[in-house]
């Protein structure tokens, strides 16, 4: 049987601005408070928020704390004392995270207002031409994009690693890593309302369109 991820999801608009009611700064460790306040936006300040209090969250459950974080060289946090991988994301209304036993990446993405520029210039012909011919174009952008993003989350290697270095490919059975020089992987995507999911995963994984643990529930 196939390892499934454990999913971790916050709706900012259940977060105050912690800078007005400072008993939300205290859900995430002090470090990540540093982070917060530097945001000059209240929305900004939740998703960052939201995002330590998803860390803090995995920490915890594992018996860790924010000491035991190191810092890839691409900024990726990782536990190097214990077996376990997790990544962070946000858009819009979500902060969203995954736990997994292996090197895994996330990314997410409200579905509007694609730059289909950018799929013009910087993603492989292949991978263009899906965005071009589909029908509903920002859907098939960002799919890619959250994909792509996943993937170079996943390596540690983030934005230094070319968009058009690699190529994701759609098959019959979803989406899979063409040509790369990095690490091979397993894809999936789930939607929910008009947000767009991805994770990337060393192994292949099940990922339940309902297995989100959603945290401050209002």
């Amino acid at each position: 049987m196939l390892p499934k991820m454990k999913l971790y999801r916050i709706n900012i608009n259940n977060l105050e601005d912690p800078l007005q009611n400072e008993r939300f700064l205290e859900l995430a460790g002090p470090e990540r408070r540093k982070k917060v306040i530097r945001y000059h936006r209240p929305d900004d300040r939740k998703r960052s928020l939201g995002a330590g209090i998803i860390i803090k969250k995995i920490l915890n459950e594992n018996g860790l704390s924010e000491n035991d974080l190191k810092y890839g060289e691409n900024g990726k946090p990782v536990v190097e004392k214990q077996k376990i991988y997790f990544n962070v994301s946000h858009a819009g209304d979500f902060v969203v995270g995954v736990l997994s036993d292996h090197e895994v990446g996330c990314d997410i993405e409200k579905a509007e207002n694609a730059p289909l520029e950018i799929a013009e210039h910087y993603f492989t012909p292949g991978e263009y031409e899906y965005i071009k011919y589909a029908s509903d174009k920002n859907k098939a952008f960002f799919t890619l994009w959250t994909l792509k993003e996943s993937y170079m989350k996943m390596t540690g290697k983030g934005m230094s690693l070319p968009l058009d270095s690699f190529e994701i490919i759609r098959t019959a059975d979803g989406f899979t890593l063409g040509k790369s020089s990095e690490k091979q992987c397993f894809f999936k995507t789930i939607e929910f309302e008009d947000y767009i999911f991805s994770v990337c995963n060393e192994t292949d994984f099940i990922l339940m369109q309902k297995g989100f643990t959603d945290i401050i529930k209002q």
